[in-house]
């Protein structure tokens, strides 16, 4: 029986579950505020015209407690219009609309770019949220300042920073499967400096599946050598499922005056984790260099500083700036059999990103603001088979020079318009080739071809009325250049890609209707084309090519309800239909696309007793995960099936320094797959406590 019959019910008492403000944080958070230089307009100003003419939402770190929430991936789960899976190497897989993987959004760290420079994305669960004060979301038509390749939106992550008290926080937590948590932060804020520190640890033996779960064969299918059956997971605790991680984040400033402000910033991720196999089918090549679908990271670390700094010249003229350094290692270990018992090679990845950006904004007169920026960075990537074998270096840079201009030529109007230039080269790249018996033959260095460039126009307008409707459009150009697997991968790699490109367009209204509700309601058209697909041609053999084109429409809904003084109700509804254009195409069906995406929510103070209640459900329509394509006419076609997952959680202050809380995620221990192969969490139950003072 399918689902959406039963949640639309739901719908009218409970919705979406975490309150995506859509005006600024407010600032008496207890003992933090937002990090202003994390984001990318100055301090103070009122909400940036780009911000209003497409569809955005913000994740507060209320939303983010009431969700039961313990990494950057979980939170923005219930974000309207996000689609997070998790798959082959216990990665969440982040994409806007479905459609826009990670790798097609610029996710920032306080306005820095966060990814892994082969394949353009990395682990989001990395991230606690603790240190998180918000998380900025915008869909389609992102502000040129922002820099390149942010194809489908951007993911602006923005941490915490010191108030003007003394401030520590202590928190514990613990649950099933030996899961246990403890978290760390102090900050202050004395005269003209400033600093904030963040500790956290996080360690568990797994997650439970759901009591629903029935083992089943799957195949393993080693090459050379066949395939065989077994079973790859037998239910209760995830096989694989262990994590063990520790994080240090360091933020030190000075504020000389109220017209400038200087940080640096710090962070130190170390984590090692399983990586559950699929239930379906495993591959396994035995063969020198090896590979195995069977692997863990014993090591998957993440560190990184950059300095930030805001200069007011004057009352016309400031001036925003950031130098960075990120640096990521990870090592891969592969093992023969799903008994993890010997390991049969060990590969490597070594990368860092170097850059920096700068951002000026003028204001001639009071209703007219123009900005420029100049982004710019270098990502090395370094890997290896096995470590019997030498690194392969490659090397790019990647820039971006924009303008935007901001109007108000009445109270009620405003107009956005931009444009940026955007550049991608390779200057290093390096392949290796080894003999039948795996052993190293000979290291050649590869032409990086030439220049790749795109100019991106954008403009954006909104109308607000009396009666605070609002009526906001926006059309931009938006890129993504190809990542350095997509060039060089040993077997598929293609130097003569381009940028893929999609037009983007928004149009939307919003109101408030009494003090009782507050809706938003946008359409949104994704043209795409020269989108990059992996194909097979006559020759058999598999490369990436330019041959995509993609048409994805829909309707997105956000609503608020207030029933009563300490109640907040919350929908939103994301509707999503795409289809596939490209000239070689079997179906029309895109892959990885919900139809529906429904996200519920409720938060409710009892009075007197002040103890919270918060019920947030989220709800995925059945989703193609694998189509017959040109190379492979006679696949089938897989989905996954609807599914709908509801948490809550309890909480009590207590003592006036003291909470408590109780959480449950999966409360109907829900058996569902999110990608093929991969069953999701079944119900689990933690609960903790926090002092604050």
């Amino acid at each position: 029986m399918r689902v959406l019959p039963k949640v639309l019910f739901c719908i009218l008492v409970i919705s979406l579950p975490t309150s995506f403000a859509m005006g600024e944080e407010k600032k008496e958070q207890l003992g933090y505020e937002a990090y202003s230089l994390g984001e990318i307009y100055v301090s103070g100003e009122k909400t940036p015209i780009t911000q209003q003419t497409t569809t955005t939402n913000t994740i507060t770190a209320d939303d983010i407690k009431s969700t039961n929430s313990r990494t950057v991936a979980e939170a923005l789960s219930y974000a309207p219009g996000i689609r997070v899976t998790t798959g082959m190497k216990n990665e969440p897989n982040i994409s806007i609309r479905g459609f826009f993987d990670q790798s097609k959004i610029l996710v920032l760290i306080d306005g820095v770019p966060y990814y892994e420079t082969s394949a353009g994305k990395l682990d989001l669960n990395q991230f606690t949220t603790d240190n998180v004060a918000k998380i900025e979301i915008t869909k389609g038509a992102a502000s040129v300042l922002y820099g390149a390749n942010a194809e489908g939106g951007v993911i602006n992550i923005i941490t915490k920073t010191a108030t003007g008290k003394p401030f520590t926080s202590i928190g514990v937590e613990g649950g099933e499967v030996d899961y246990f948590k403890t978290a760390l932060s102090h900050g202050m804020k004395k005269g003209i400096f400033s600093y904030w520190l963040n500790y956290d640890h996080q360690q568990s033996n797994g997650w439970r599946m759901s009591g629903d779960y029935i083992p089943k064969n799957g195949n393993i299918v080693r090459k050379p050598g066949g395939t065989t059956t077994a079973i790859l997971e037998d239910g209760g605790t995830r096989n694989q499922s262990d994590y063990e991680s520790d994080s240090i984040w360091a933020k030190f400033g000075i504020e000389p005056s109220i017209d400038s402000e200087y940080f640096i910033n710090f962070h130190y991720i170390a984590k090692e984790k399983g990586n559950p196999p699929s239930t379906n089918s495993v591959n396994v090549m035995p063969s020198k260099p090896a590979f195995s679908q069977f692997y863990r990271f014993d090591k998957y670390d993440d560190w990184g500083i950059d300095v930030s700094g805001r200069q007011k010249i004057n009352d016309k003229l400031s001036i925003n700036g950031k130098l960075f350094y990120h640096n990521h290692v990870d090592n891969l270990n592969s093992y023969s059999d799903q008994t993890f018992s010997q390991i049969i090679a060990r590969s490597n990845y070594d990368d860092y990103m170097v850059g920096g950006s700068l951002i000026t904004h003028f204001q001639p007169v009071q209703w007219d603001t123009v900005r420029f920026s100049a982004n710019y960075r270098g990502d090395s990537h370094r890997q290896r088979a096995d470590n019997y074998l030498p690194y392969t270096d490659f090397f790019s840079l990647t820039g971006s020079v924009g303008l935007e201009n901001e109007v108000n030529p009445s109270k009620n109007l405003a107009i956005v318009f931009g444009a940026s230039y955007d550049w991608f080269k390779v200057t290093d790249a390096h392949q290796i080739k080894t003999d039948s018996s795996g052993n190293l033959a000979s290291m050649s260095r590869l032409d990086g071809g030439a220049i790749k460039d795109r100019f991106n126009p954008m403009i954006g307008s909104s109308y607000t009325f009396s009666d605070t409707t609002k009526l906001f459009a926006s059309i931009a150009q938006k890129t993504r250049f190809p990542t350095l697997s997509q060039l060089f991968d040993t077997n598929s790699g293609n130097r003569d890609l381009n940028a893929e490109k999609a037009i983007n367009y928004t149009v939307g209204a919003s109101r408030a209707v009494s003090s009782y509700m507050w809706g938003e309601l946008a359409f949104f058209y994704h043209d795409v084309s020269d989108f990059i697909i992996k194909e097979t041609p006559t020759n058999n053999v598999s490369h990436y090519s330019n041959i995509g084109k993609v048409e994805l429409y829909g309707i997105e809904l956000n609503s608020e309800f207030y029933p009563l003084q300490d109640l907040t109700l919350k929908l939103a509804y994301t509707y999503n239909h795409a289809t596939d254009l490209s000239n070689n195409r079997v179906t029309g069906l895109v892959a990885n696309v919900p139809e529906h995406k429904v996200d519920l929510g409720a938060s409710y103070t009892v009075p007197y007793v002040k103890t919270s209640l918060d019920l947030n459900g989220l709800l995925l329509g059945e989703t193609y995960t694998q189509l017959p394509t040109p190379s492979t006419p006679t696949q089938l076609a897989t989905k996954t099936a609807e599914y709908f997952i509801m948490n809550a959680r309890v909480s009590q202050k207590f003592l006036d320094y003291f909470e408590a809380h109780i959480a449950l995620n999966n409360i109907f221990d829900r058996n569902y797959e999110s990608e093929v192969g991969f069953p999701g969490r079944g119900r689990n139950i933690f609960g903790g406590i926090t002092a604050k003072f």
